[in-house]
């Protein structure tokens, strides 16, 4: 019971620290280690959205992806007035905003 209740106040601490992505995180394809350039087709091919947060080392060499992290959600938010009732409806979107790559060129 005690063993069952840590894990569930673990697992809960790390979805906060992720953030609201780890599902769309979970069906992204794990680029780590491959060759940038290979890393940025694989993503492409499956549809996943991407971006270079971090980039060092030499980019004339060889680059790497060392890390990839759920870059999260972002919120649309559109509002539209009725003019039957005076008031505002308002439609919130959210959109995810894909895959974080570290990348390290040697």
């Amino acid at each position: 019971m005690r063993k069952t209740i840590m894990t569930a106040l673990l697992t809960g601490a790390a979805a906060l620290t992720i953030g609201t992505g780890v599902a769309a995180a979970d069906s992204a394809p794990s680029v780590v280690g491959m060759e940038e350039h290979a890393a940025a087709s694989t993503l492409s091919a499956s549809g996943t959205p991407y971006s270079v947060t971090n980039r060092s080392g030499n980019i004339s060499g060889t680059c790497a992806v060392t890390e990839q992290r759920d870059r999260g959600y972002r919120t649309e938010t559109e509002s539209t007035y009725n003019s039957r009732t005076d008031s505002w409806d308002r439609k919130e979107t959210k959109i995810w905003r894909g895959i974080g790559l570290t990348v390290v060129c040697r």
